[in-house]
Parts: structure tokens; sequence; C-alpha cells
């Protein structure tokens, strides 16, 4: 009794090119953290990381030739996408709770400056260049 089974074997080139593509995708990252897309900066985030993702799972988790675990992996992904755009709608809907003594300094939420505007999606002040 044989078994025959089919290996796959990934050359040199295509793992390069996966290397290549990580590291734009890096270079992306890092680019996109200093613009302020708002509400949309943990969306953007998610994005490019799970472009990320993808291709490790692709190449390196050899999930392109494995259909079956293929498809595990992309319904794992599929009700994580579905649990964080809920999560995203509850945040969106909250509104900023003021204290009702005011002769307290008001804090946007813990680590903000007080008394400064900030943005609302970084908690960076207004005004000053991104920090890392």
């Amino acid at each position: 009794m044989s078994h025959s089974a089919e290996h796959h074997v990934t050359g040199p080139k295509t793992y390069a090119a996966v290397l290549g593509g990580l590291l734009l995708l890096t270079i992306i990252t890092v680019y996109a953290s200093y613009l302020d897309f708002g509400s949309m900066n943990t969306v953007v985030a998610l994005l490019i990381a799970s472009m990320k993702g993808a291709l490790v799972a692709l190449f390196f988790m050899h999930l392109r030739h494995d259909k079956f675990n293929a498809v595990i992996f992309l319904m794992g992904l599929l009700f994580l996408a579905i649990f964080l755009i809920w999560t995203l709608f509850d945040i969106n809907t909250r509104v900023t709770v003021l204290p009702t003594n005011l002769k307290a300094p008001v804090q946007a939420f813990p680590g903000a400056p007080l008394n400064k505007p900030v943005r609302p999606s970084t908690g960076q002040p207004v005004g000053t260049p991104h920090a890392q």
C-alpha cells in the first residue's frame, strides 16, 4: 500500500517576493501611523495587518496548498471580523461623559493631557506632531 501525497515546493523567488511584500506592507504601516484617518485609524491598521497575516498564512503556513485548513483559517478570520465590526460600531456610538464636578480638570481618557484638546482616534494632543 503506497501513499501518494503531492508535495509542493516553493522556490526561493517566491519567498523573496513574499519578503518584499511584507517589507513593503511594513513601510506602509509606518507611513500610515503618521496619518490621521480619524475614526478609521483602527480599520486601516487592521486591514494592513490582515494583508501581512494573509501572506504569512498562505506561504509560510502553506495554507494555499491545504484546502481544508485554509477553510478553517478563513472561517476564523470571518468570525474575528464580525466581532471586530460590532465592537467598532459600539465605539463609534460613544460620547464623552463630562464629570458633574467641573472643579476637577477634564481628562478625555487616562493618559490624555489635562485641559487640552485631543484627537479622539489616537489620544494625541491636537496640533502636535505624531509621537511614537
